[in-house]
């Protein structure tokens, strides 16, 4: 077995990989879209446990297998190998701090993530293009600018965007539940804090377009106007 998909209390599904052969994960990643109707929906959103991969591992190369099967790598975690996290953060995928607790062999893991104390403030006063990614680590980050589908914006403290958000956002990306996204212009392809989310069917109608503020409630995703 090359890899497993599992549902957690981690409010996003979790892929386990357990070999490091590319071709073998491409097969299985292909037979599970095929039988699990979820992975249907292109760019699920999706985390990758990387406790049995270390440096030496492809980490870019497995990026793209998952990626080009449709899914959409949005952290990873049960990273133990320094030397990997500082390739996935290099590669802009925020590694997911937490303590985990088996609480049966076969059952999901449960994930505490750890809160992060941010610092500094990046700012991008550019468009960000489709297909572009912005990583603000261990930081706010504020954007004076339109976000394009398909691009992904990804900070462990706030996000601010004063401009269209069409794109990908993921505040808290670390972990951090106080985290808050302000945007002036809210159409993303997704939202989340602190690992919770929504897809843009999931984003309340009423909010499409609006000037909006998302925080975290009771580890509830919320949504108001500004």
């Amino acid at each position: 077995m090359s890899i497993s998909i599992k549902g957690s209390n981690f409010p996003l599904l979790v892929m386990h990989v357990y070999s490091t052969c590319l071709e073998a994960i491409r097969k299985s990643l292909l037979e599970k879209i095929e039988k699990s109707p979820i992975f249907l929906l292109k760019n699920t959103p999706i985390v990758v446990n990387v406790s049995n991969l270390n440096y030496r591992s492809n980490w870019d190369a497995l990026y793209q297998t998952i990626s080009d099967s449709g899914l959409f790598i949005v952290g990873t975690c049960c990273c133990h190998d320094n030397k990997l996290k500082e390739i996935i953060i290099r590669s802009g995928i925020p590694v997911l701090s937490q303590n985990v607790t088996i609480l049966r062999k076969d059952f999901p893991e449960y994930l505490r993530k750890n809160t992060l104390t941010t610092s500094k403030t990046q700012l991008i006063t550019t468009p960000i293009r489709s297909g572009q990614k912005i990583y603000a680590r261990n930081r706010d980050l504020i954007i004076i600018a339109n976000v394009s589908a398909g691009a992904e914006i990804i900070a462990d403290g706030n996000i601010h965007i004063y401009g269209t958000m069409r794109g990908r956002i993921l505040a808290g990306a670390s972990g951090n539940k106080e985290s808050q996204i302000f945007c002036t212009n809210l159409s993303s392809e997704l939202v989340s804090i602190g690992g919770h989310y929504w897809l843009s069917d999931q984003i309340p109608k009423e909010f499409s377009g609006k000037a909006v503020r998302l925080s975290l409630k009771n580890d509830a995703l919320t949504i108001q106007n500004l």
